[in-house]
């Protein structure tokens, strides 16, 4: 049985479970730096280890679930007593159906606080009297909450059930919720916050869990936040405790060796007089649907990545969970693990692969997860995704499916050996409103499925471009990577600046000019924490109003620009621009030339269409929607690649100008600049939602480059420089036919027209994303 069905008993952890493509625009000519795609790109040669099959696994034995019975307490507590005399110890298991799911608005963490505190002293014993107690029988009790409950488990021996049952109940019924105990409780776990904040693993988990569920329960931290547990008061863990604590929501199993009578009637003696009460109104959430998304978090310490690669699936009472169980288990679980064999076994790009489904109550979700070194970041991750493809498109054969269900129902006898075992699956199945027959048919129902039922359900669950992605690790060392590979839209987010509570995962700071050291040639720019910003300090130069003229001033060189450029009336007469391209972009393999084909409707639609390797990629965006077309299919752009579309509109030469030059927009002339032997006259234009952006201005008044701050691959501010020449009259106006693109100082692409079309017919539906 998939251990994500199974109740934890364990505090709440997230589970063990992966640049930005940038349009430039400029003159009114897009200029695109593609990322791109070859079929198999991560397919590199693999490595040829010798191997030979495994052996046929042994005949399954038959499974003989000891004797139980069901009964429900006066009160609504549920109370199952299964009879195992085997070994002279009793587990004693108490859920609550209530976890994380249901903190509070703004009161995240509390049902774990709660749980965590309940064996920390009750209204008749101090939290030193309880451990002492249990220490003495030679039992164990412990406390802890997951997303969708909360629970107490004791294991004691049998001549000391009765002591076990009252401690059990005195720490569910009537926990103290000391001052002391909750501020030590609060530091413990603002400490494992600290230093889960550092771990990789953790944090590729929770990102994913916030990637796959947004901002539904399931995809919030289960532990809260700083700023949350900082919140928390005694009040709200009793009001909590007061909710849910309740024997109507409460499931007890006593499992070993005891008779029904006895069990029964302690159950009865210890909770019998506990009130039933009211339970809040359930309205269940349904989590957003699968969306693609890529999100690196940058670690620059790290020295591999940890990946998490999955999306949105089933809930554990679905009727397909079997199937689906299964199909998850081929592809990187126990007993057969595609994943494994390609990233480990062919390939050495890792120390193992898996692949997991969490079925929750009310939702699910399935993950796959590696560690790879940083230099093979985007191998490991294009094979992967591959991976998921394979399932989703082709037939499982029977043999493969036979090593999977020999796994699992081969193992499931290990599963139900102890009291605490059969303890574990009685209750998942009661907890999911399961029937609990399916512990004694489980190893039929396993070996009932089909390759017919996994190629359903693969093709029905899973969404090659609909993928959740989490990348932990040192962006700046694999970013072009993903570049080569073909993974675009994605999002880097410093560590330090991560914050899971925030729309976009980043953290709101306030604006702090930074300087920008120089690269090549001469500039003044800086960058801020949150966005870019650079705009230099410059005593002695005035600021001057577009609606002053002044022979030297800003205005009058605007104004020449603007006439080089074909004048003013010229260029607000341009609606549509349609562009053919040849395109050269640096990759790590060298340079590749790409043909492409852009469309601009203004005031702020466009598309880029490029061909790679016989493939199409796209990029589209339409005021405040955004999306792309890759190999992997089509997706809304993330939020921060809708941003960088929305800045390069701001950028397009033609609507600046004209802004500009009607007192739109600020203008200020800056000093000469000189380079390679030739001075340039320098204006920098900026405004409401325009960050400042210099023009170089040459002899005869056309725009020979200009220079912003933006965003880089790995999510850090760079410096961005666009060349221009081989000026040619398109229809009057002046349009730049070769530009080169550069990133703080290193050409990245040059682009030269082939073929330029103003106020031709532009098709509407270009625009629109594709169901």
């Amino acid at each position: 049985m998939s251990k994500s069905q199974i109740p934890k008993p364990t505090p709440h952890t997230p589970r063990s479970r992966a640049s930005v493509v940038r349009w430039d625009l400029a003159l009114g000519i897009w200029v695109l730096g593609f990322v791109l795609c070859a079929p198999g790109a991560g397919a590199q040669q693999a490595r040829d280890w010798p191997s030979e099959s495994a052996p046929r696994p042994l005949a399954a034995h038959d499974v003989q679930f000891p004797p139980y019975e069901i009964r429900t307490l006066p009160n609504g507590m549920q109370v199952v007593v299964v009879l195992h005399h085997e070994q002279p110890a009793v587990s004693i298991r108490l859920l609550v159906r209530a976890g994380s799911a249901q903190d509070p608005m703004g009161r995240g963490g509390v049902a774990n606080l709660t749980a965590s505190l309940l064996d920390q002293g009750t209204t008749t014993r101090s939290a030193q009297q309880i451990a002492d107690q249990i220490d003495f029988i030679g039992g164990d009790l412990g406390t802890g909450a997951s997303t969708d409950l909360s629970f107490v488990n004791a294991i004691v021996m049998k001549d000391s059930f009765q002591t076990g049952m009252d401690l059990l109940a005195d720490v569910t019924r009537n926990p103290a919720f000391a001052p002391e105990e909750i501020e030590r409780q609060k530091d413990q776990i603002l400490s494992a916050l600290r230093v889960n904040a550092d771990d990789p693993s953790y944090i590729a988990d929770v990102v994913f869990d916030r990637l796959v569920y947004g901002f539904h329960p399931y995809g919030l931290p289960g532990s809260g936040t700083e700023e949350s547990l900082a919140a928390l008061t005694r009040a709200d863990l009793q009001a909590f405790h007061q909710q849910y604590f309740v024997p109507n929501n409460a499931v007890l199993a006593i499992v070993g060796d005891v008779t029904s009578d006895e069990a029964f009637a302690a159950a009865q003696r210890v909770f019998g007089s506990w009130a039933r009460a009211t339970l809040p109104a359930v309205t269940p959430a349904d989590p957003p649907p699968s969306a693609r998304r890529i999100v690196i978090i940058d670690k620059p310490d790290a020295v591999q990545t940890s990946i998490r690669v999955g999306q949105l699936a089933i809930p554990r009472k679905h009727p397909d969970y079997m199937a689906w169980d299964l199909a998850v288990k081929i592809l990187g679980g126990e007993g057969a693990n595609r994943l494994h064999q390609v990233l480990r076994s062919q390939y050495g790009l890792t120390y193992g692969a898996e692949a997991d489904t969490e079925a929750r109550k009310d939702a699910g979700d399935f993950v796959a997860q590696t560690d790879t070194r940083t230099d093979t970041t985007a191998q490991a991750l294009r094979l992967m995704i591959d991976e998921f493809a394979r399932l989703a498109r082709e037939r499982v054969g029977q043999r493969e499916l036979s090593d999977a269900q020999a796994y699992l129902s081969g193992s499931f006898p290990l599963t139900i050996e102890t009291p605490d075992q059969i303890a574990t699956q009685v209750l998942n199945v009661l907890f999911f409103d399961l029937p609990i027959t399916e512990i004694g048919t489980f190893r039929e129902r396993v070996l009932a499925v089909t390759p017919d039922d996994i190629q359903r359900v693969s093709r029905q669950y899973v969404k090659p471009d609909r993928l959740s992605i989490v990348l932990v690790g040192n962006a700046r060392a694999f970013a072009s990577q993903l570049i080569d590979l073909g993974f675009g839209g994605y999002e880097v987010i410093p560590v330090d600046q991560l914050d899971l509570m925030s729309a976009t995962l980043k953290k709101e700071r306030r604006r702090v000019e930074v300087p920008v050291a120089p690269s090549k040639g001469p500039r003044r720019i800086g960058y801020t924490q949150t966005q870019v910003n650079p705009r230099p300090a410059a005593p002695n130069v005035p600021n001057v109003p577009n609606g002053q003229n002044g022979t030297n001033g800003p205005n009058d060189l605007l104004l020449r620009v603007v006439q080089a450029k074909g004048g003013l009336d010229a260029l607000k007469r341009v609606r549509t621009v349609v562009v053919d391209a040849e395109m050269s972009v640096a990759t790590p393999r060298g340079a590749t030339r790409i043909p492409t084909k852009t469309y601009v409707v203004y005031p702020d639609q466009f598309r880029v269409d490029a061909t790679f390797a016989g493939q199409q990629n796209i990029q589209a965006y339409s005021g405040a929607s955004a999306w792309i077309k890759d190999p992997a299919g089509v997706s809304a752009a993330p939020p921060a690649m809708r941003s960088d579309f929305a800045a390069t509109v701001r950028r397009d030469t033609f609507p600046m100008l004209i802004a500009a030059a009607e007192g739109r927009l600020t203008v200020r002339q800056l000093p000469e600049e000189g380079r390679e032997g030739v001075v340039f006259k320098v204006l920098e234009v900026s405004g409401e939602g325009l960050d400042p952006v210099r023009l170089y201005i040459d002899k005869d008044y056309r725009i020979a480059r200009q220079t912003y701050s933006t965003p880089g691959p790995d999510g850090r501010p760079s410096h961005a420089e666009e060349m221009f020449s081989d000026y040619r009259k398109v229809d009057g106006i002046d349009v730049p036919f070769k530009a080169a693109v550069l990133r703080d100082g290193k050409q990245i692409l040059d682009r030269t027209l082939t073929n330029v079309t103003l106020n031709g017919a532009v098709d509407p539906a270009l625009f629109q994303q594709p169901l």
